[in-house]
């Protein structure tokens, strides 16, 4: 279950990488605020997933540490595909410690998959790489396919999507990989969208496919339907090899006390972010805003709550007795 696009978003004096996904996590129910995007610690990449979390998400976190245990790899000494080279041989090793136990209540379909979509801005390339990671039956392992392209065909007068982008006829807007059972839902309006624009690049278009199929479920796969929901999370990585996440106004940018959604979870009003947020009409990103109202009434309450708890007496059970 899962919606998640990547794709190089070509602006007028620059490039980035951008993440988009639902915030959506279900098995005996739905839970609306879950991470679904990495920034990895060597912080020029970035990393989404898509099936059972409980297979992916144990995956992306192993990878995170072993590039974090790695000096080279966290300085970026070592190339982004040579990451994604090593991405794919923990993930292996990882699949096959998976076990069916006659002891854990519950069915385990062993079917089951986990997709991801891995990219960040190559110093050795000089430009931005993106793949999709999925495990092959065929090959019994994991594999990473290259992004596909969106082009332009001059004689059928729509969007095509092509593994080769210069081959006549074609106009190359750009690269994306999509991921999840919505994936081509998201593609046929992607599909859509990029036609009517008559666009010669890509923007913020996968975005607004995304927000859109959250907002409306008559957008989605009717057979998946339940399957993504939640506020959409973002994350960018630059061309100065920084990745970070994006707040989203959701489900509007209402007024000054709307507040912001980051990596899926409502914010509290406490909370002073240090990311930018996203308007999801606009398309525009400013500061998050504050109501200090609320942040400034909860000061003295937590202060309280601290002198509350340096007095506390011991419980008993904790009181040192000197007559033993």
């Amino acid at each position: 279950m899962t919606i998640s696009i990547a794709w190089v978003r070509h602006l007028s004096a620059y490039d980035e990488l951008v993440f988009v996904s639902d915030s959506r996590l279900g098995d005996t129910f739905t839970f609306d605020s879950c991470p679904k995007i990495l920034t990895l610690p060597r912080n020029d990449c970035a990393i989404s997933f898509a099936g059972n979390t409980g297979i992916a998400f144990p995956m992306m976190l192993q990878l995170n540490l072993a590039i974090a245990s790695y000096a080279p790899a966290l300085r970026r000494g070592v190339k982004l595909s040579a990451v994604k080279q090593h991405a794919l041989k923990v993930f292996d090793k990882m699949y096959e410690e998976r076990r069916v136990s006659p002891h854990v209540h519950g069915s385990f379909d062993t079917r089951e998959r986990a997709s991801f979509l891995f990219g960040g801005y190559s110093w050795f390339k000089k430009k931005f790489q993106l793949w999709k990671i999925e495990y092959s039956d065929r090959a019994g392992k994991f594999q990473a396919r290259p992004a596909e392209w969106a082009c332009f065909s001059l004689e059928l007068k729509k969007v095509v999507f092509r593994r080769k982008p210069h081959l006549p006829g074609l106009t190359p807007l750009g690269e994306l990989a999509l991921a999840g059972d919505q994936a081509e839902a998201a593609r046929k309006l992607l599909f859509e969208r990029l036609t009517a624009s008559h666009t010669n690049k890509i923007d913020f278009e996968p975005f607004e496919v995304v927000r859109d199929m959250l907002r409306d479920p008559a957008l989605r796969d009717q057979e998946f339907c339940d399957t993504i929901g939640g506020a959409p999370q973002v994350v960018k990585v630059y061309q100065y090899m920084n990745a970070a996440p994006i707040g989203v106004y959701w489900p509007r940018r209402a007024d000054e006390t709307q507040r912001p959604y980051l990596h899926g979870r409502p914010c509290l009003a406490y909370e002073n972010i240090d990311s930018w947020v996203l308007d999801p009409d606009t398309l525009k990103t400013e500061r998050a805003a504050y109501v200090l109202d609320e942040i400034e009434s909860m000061a003295p309450e937590a202060e309280l709550e601290m002198a509350d708890d340096e007095d506390d007496e011991p419980a008993d059970d904790m009181v040192e007795d000197s007559d033993k």
